[in-house]
C-alpha cells in the first residue's frame, strides 16, 4: 500500500495546538497522503495544511439518558456521524482513516495491521476488509459481565468503502422525558439498562446482516456470541501504544486489571482460538486475564446478573 492510496479524515472542533500539530504529524508521516478536515460552520481553520476542509452544520448534542436528578445526559453520537461521514464520502482514495481532531497519529503500523490477519469466517465478514480500531474505550466487560458491540470509535483504518458502511447512520433522536418516571435514570429502554453510544453506532451497522438491535447494554446470549464473531472478522483491536495514537491525558486508559477492554493481545487470543493459529500470546497473560475477569465476575458481575433475571421475572 503507497501512502498515496490514504485519505485521512480528521473529523471533530478545532483544539488549538493539537489539531494543527496532528495534521502536521500525518503530512510528516505519511508523505503523499491526503487530509481531509471535516469540521463545522465557524471553526477558524487558518494556518491549517489540509488538501479540503469540509464545514458541517452542526447537528447539536443528543439526549439518550435522563439522570436521576432529571438532568439532560448529553452525547455528541450524532456530531460525530455529521463530521464522519461527510469527510469519508468526499475521499477518492482506496484507503481511508477517520482520526479525530483531539488524536494524534505517531507512526504507520497501521498499515502492517492492516494487512497482516487474513483469515476470516464468511459467515460474520460484513466488510470487504478488516478495520484496523484502536482499543480506546472498546469495552469487552461492563460491571463484571461481558457486553456486545462496544467496539471504539476514536480511529478507524480500511477501506473507505468499509467506512461508509459503518457510517451510513441517520441521525438519531432524542429521548423524551417521561414524567412519571421522574426521580429515576431513564431512557429509552427503562427498566433495562441503557444502550451505550459505541453500541448505537456497531449495532445499527450489524443490524443491516444480522438480528443485532440491543433493548439492554448487556444484551442475550446471541448478542455476545455475534458480537465476538463481528469484532473478530471486521475489526483489528488495536492499544493506542501500539497505533502510536496519541489522545488527551483524560481519555487514556489501563489496558492491564480488570480487562475491562479489549486489547491487541486479547484480540490476538482470541484470533488464536477462531482460527486455529498460534500468535504466541503469552501463557502468563492468558492467566492473568482468566483470573480478573473471574475475579471481577464474583465481585460485580454475579450480583448484577442476578438483579437483571429478578426484573425479568
Amino acid at each position: 500500500m503507497k501512502f498515496e492510496d490514504i485519505t485521512f479524515v480528521v473529523q471533530g472542533p478545532i483544539h488549538p495546538t493539537i489539531t494543527q500539530r496532528s495534521i502536521l504529524t500525518l503530512r510528516n508521516r505519511f508523505p503523499g497522503s491526503q487530509v481531509i478536515l471535516s469540521t463545522w460552520e465557524g471553526e477558524d481553520v487558518s494556518g491549517l495544511n489540509v488538501d479540503d476542509v469540509i464545514f458541517n452544520k452542526d447537528p447539536g448534542s443528543t439526549t439518550f439518558v435522563y439522570s436521576k436528578k432529571d438532568e439532560a445526559v448529553k452525547v455528541n453520537v450524532n456530531r460525530q456521524i455529521a463530521s464522519t461521514y461527510t469527510g469519508l464520502n468526499a475521499v477518492k482514495t482506496k484507503y481511508a482513516a477517520k482520526l479525530r481532531s483531539d488524536n494524534v497519529l505517531h507512526n504507520t503500523n497501521v498499515i502492517e495491521l492492516f494487512e497482516k490477519y487474513p483469515q476470516r469466517d464468511e459467515r460474520y465478514s460484513f466488510l470487504n476488509k478488516r478495520l484496523v480500531c484502536s482499543n480506546f474505550y472498546a469495552k469487552e466487560y461492563e460491571r463484571g459481565l461481558r457486553i456486545p458491540y462496544f467496539y471504539s470509535d476514536f480511529f478507524q483504518f480500511g477501506e473507505t468503502a468499509d467506512l461508509l458502511k459503518v457510517w451510513n447512520i441517520e441521525y438519531f433522536s432524542d429521548y423524551v422525558f417521561r414524567e412519571e418516571l421522574s426521580g429515576k435514570k431513564q431512557h429509552e429502554h427503562y427498566p433495562k439498562d441503557s444502550v451505550h453510544v459505541e453500541q448505537k453506532i456497531w449495532s445499527h451497522f450489524v443490524n443491516q446482516f444480522i438480528p443485532a438491535k440491543l433493548v439492554d447494554e448487556h444484551g442475550s446470549k446471541q448478542d455476545l456470541k455475534n458480537s465476538r464473531n463481528v469484532m473478530l472478522n471486521n475489526l483489528v483491536i488495536v492499544n493506542g501504544d501500539v497505533l502510536g495514537l496519541e489522545v488527551p491525558e483524560r481519555l487514556r486508559q489501563q489496558n492491564g486489571y480488570p480487562y475491562d477492554c479489549y486489547t491487541y493481545q486479547r484480540w490476538q487470543w482470541l484470533y488464536e482460538r477462531g482460527f486455529g493459529v498460534s500468535l504466541g500470546i503469552p501463557l502468563l497473560f492468558k492467566a492473568k486475564w482468566i483470573l480478573a475477569t473471574t475475579w471481577m465476575f464474583f465481585r460485580k458481575g454475579m450480583r448484577l446478573k442476578i438483579r437483571k433475571l429478578v426484573k425479568r421475572s
